[in-house]
């Protein structure tokens, strides 16, 4: 596992309340073209994954893992950053590029459609480019075909969206919106139905919004916007009789990046190793905050609690940032994208393997498709 600085702009994240509308007529916006397959292949500098196409050795042959994994990876290259959306084959290691972004353009999370046919992206333009530097949500085939598409625009200078979650019919889309007015953050989640039915607020003071594979619960964090403590919360799929899970044998009120055990009975979270809330350990990373982040943004690891609640037990001893997991197909392992790289686990957290050693050292996500 390789061990580098986190680049702090992508740390700095504060969970608080707010409402907003959301004008789903509003035009979309052009965006830049995905690459094509006709595009050259430069080659790889300093083990740093090629922005177009690469090969790693299958290390992890052993495992018999089939399908390929969509994740997100950043390229630094001149002083300049762009994030790519990278397609690994999982039997032969071919990484493909599916949508590389211009400079100064950002992608932070990207969920795959059950049907595996497209895309939501997380994205902000470049500055230079309507809605530039605003996250928004936007459509793209999953071969990369086309551009990225505006799903709505935002409803003000104010407001982003991040974190899309399909529902497992692929009927309802789920995000977290944020808004920025004077320097106060606030985030609520939301929910559409796909592609273009007219969004409604399911909670507040909550983010990461995950959905239980029979597609029935709502698992989310809420944030007490006074303390920053966060605490997770299960509720219906439509965000109805929502209530908070107790939880045994934790100090700790950093909470994030939840879902739903593949038989629906327990949640697997991220959290930090008790005792070490506030100890940034292996990684020097320096927050300018006062108050407990649920960003992904201090050394954690997998954690997994009963749906009734009750006594947590840690599944991984890694001490990661950026944690987010999704499972394969079958359900017999867990892909796990953090800041050092994409892993392989099972769902219990045994058997740790790394696939990707280099994403840039940010944030993002991985989905596992056939």
């Amino acid at each position: 596992m390789k061990i580098q600085v986190v680049a702090p702009w992508l740390l700095i994240f504060t969970i608080v309340i707010s409402s907003c509308t959301i004008d789903i007529n509003q035009p979309s916006a052009p965006s830049p073209t995905a690459l094509s397959e006709g595009n050259p292949t430069p080659q790889t500098t300093n083990g740093t994954l090629s922005p177009f196409t690469t090969i790693l050795p299958v290390t992890w042959g052993s495992l018999n893992l089939s399908g390929k994994l969509v994740y997100t990876s950043a390229v630094f290259q001149n002083q300049s950053v762009s994030m790519g959306i990278r397609l690994l084959d999982l039997t032969t290691g071919d990484v493909s590029t599916i949508f590389q972004t211009p400079n100064g353009g950002w992608i932070d999370a990207v969920a795959v459609s059950p049907d595996h046919q497209q895309m939501i992206l997380s994205y902000a333009p470049p500055m230079n480019t309507p809605y530039g530097g605003t996250r928004a949500l936007y459509r793209l085939p999953v071969d990369g075909s086309g551009s990225p598409q505006l799903l709505f625009a935002p409803a003000s200078e104010y407001d982003q969206y991040y974190q899309p979650e399909w529902s497992p019919d692929g009927n309802f889309l789920y995000f977290t919106h944020l808004n920025n007015n004077q320097g106060l953050l606030t985030y609520d989640i939301w929910r559409m139905p796909f592609p273009s039915g007219k969004p409604a607020k399911l909670a507040d003071q909550a983010s990461w919004p995950r959905v239980s594979e029979d597609g029935t619960r709502l698992v989310y964090v809420w944030i007490n916007s006074g303390t920053g403590a966060n605490r997770l919360v299960l509720a219906n799929a439509d965000g109805t009789d929502a209530s908070k899970l107790p939880l045994k044998g934790t100090s700790t009120s950093i909470i994030d990046a939840p879902m739903f055990s593949a038989d629906n009975q327990s949640i697997f979270f991220s959290a930090p190793n008790l005792g070490q809330s506030s100890t940034p350990g292996v990684l020097p990373v320096r927050l300018n905050v006062s108050k407990p982040l649920a960003n992904g943004s201090i050394p954690s690891d997998w954690w997994s609690v009963p749906v009734t609640g009750g006594k947590i037990k840690q599944l991984t001893n890694i001490r990661s940032l950026a944690l987010f997991g999704n499972y394969s197909p079958d359900k017999k392992h867990i892909a796990l994208y953090s800041a050092d790289g994409i892993f392989v686990m099972y769902p219990d957290g045994s058997g740790l393997t790394e696939l990707v050693d280099e994403v840039g050292q940010v944030g993002g996500t991985v989905s596992w498709i056939p």
